[in-house]
């Protein structure tokens, strides 16, 4: 039995599960750490970063750190923590953690949507902006997505299974056409769109941490508000309309905010791959919970990018963007996930 921990705020009473509170805990002053040593790469150390971050540094100081090391970290941290935390909400929602923003298609129309601002000249995506591209492709693509996998006649809204193929034959159409944007654009445009579609962070300004911000207000808004409910649709549909969950329009709700938080998300750094499949996985081995915890798998997505960042900037050659180092580590995953779920449906 798992044990409780119980904190008091005068009338006010929180009940939390020890195990997720510690580990919760760990994960973030794990990512602070990295978060720290992504800062002083090159420059400084952690501890003198956190003295400058404090207001103890000098102009020269400043100038490093706030104008350069410090948006790039920051996005890095917040990218990671959008795109885990939406894998959480999909993963939840359909009980599959197959379900992720890159395999329902969400990510490729948002990365259809930015490639298409940035290699069209003067048109209304150009002049909106790759932010504001990227959200509405990413909306796109989920109302298709949703919309094609609807059941008739059922008051539990979707299948499953119809989402996750139907996801993953959106995802395959929208590369492709992503892939046609690229072959008829400038080659300036195309070089810059290549970068931003497999994920970087190394040119990340502090235009794009608003965007990146938002994705994690909204998400901690939505698993704050609707935590309950979310916990009991993990149990599955049936058992969460006896506990008075209305589960179409919750599922609908959720898989809005986790479309809206990973578009946000991939407007501010690209399609980071494999961070919204691997950091709710192993934030729910790490915390022994039953299914994935939107907080949890955000600290675990922060952490995961930003050490991907740090290796690609230490270990391997200078230029490769973050999300090759994601993808490498993501792509067995995905096989080890597959083989399990096979196992499970043969035993």
């Amino acid at each position: 039995m798992r044990r409780q921990t119980e904190f008091s705020f005068g009338p006010v009473a929180l009940t939390l599960d020890r195990r997720l509170l510690l580990v919760g805990t760990g994960l973030a002053v794990a990512a602070v750490a990295a978060f720290l040593v992504s800062i002083a790469i090159g420059f400084t150390s952690p501890v003198d970063v956190a003295r400058i971050l404090l207001g103890g540094g000098t102009r020269a100081e400043n100038v490093v750190v706030f104008d350069d090391a410090l948006p790039r970290a920051l996005v890095a941290a917040l990218v990671g923590f959008g795109l885990g935390l939406a894998g959480a909400l999909t993963q939840t929602i359909t009980r599959n953690p197959l379900a992720t923003p890159d395999l329902l298609g969400i990510t490729a129309g948002a990365g259809f949507g930015a490639v298409l601002a940035i290699t069209t000249t003067g048109s209304w995506a150009a002049g909106r902006g790759v932010g504001t591209a990227a959200l509405l492709g990413g909306l796109a693509a989920a109302a298709v997505m949703y919309l094609l996998s609807l059941r008739r006649g059922s008051d539990v809204g979707m299948s499953t299974l119809r989402l996750i193929l139907i996801g993953v034959g959106l995802t395959w159409m929208l590369q492709a056409l992503t892939g046609y944007l690229l072959v008829r654009a400038q080659e300036w445009d195309a070089a810059r769109a290549q970068r931003w579609i497999v994920g970087s962070v190394s040119l990340a300004t502090w235009q794009v941490v608003p965007a990146a911000a938002a994705a994690v207000l909204i998400g901690l808004g939505w698993a704050v508000v609707a935590g309950r409910d979310l916990r009991a649709l993990g149990l599955g549909q049936d058992l969460a309309r006896s506990l008075g969950v209305r589960v179409g329009p919750m599922t609908a709700g959720t898989l809005l905010v986790a479309v809206v938080v990973a578009s946000l998300a991939v407007s501010a750094a690209g399609p980071i791959a494999f961070v919204g499949l691997l950091a709710p996985q192993i934030g729910m081995r790490l915390t022994g919970t039953a299914q994935p915890t939107p907080v949890a798998a955000g600290f675990t997505g922060a952490l995961l990018v930003l050490a991907a960042d740090i290796v690609l900037r230490t270990v391997l050659p200078a230029g490769l963007p973050v999300g090759v180092v994601t993808a490498a580590v993501g792509g067995p995953f995905l096989i080890y996930l597959m083989v399990q779920a096979s196992r499970k449906a043969t035993a």
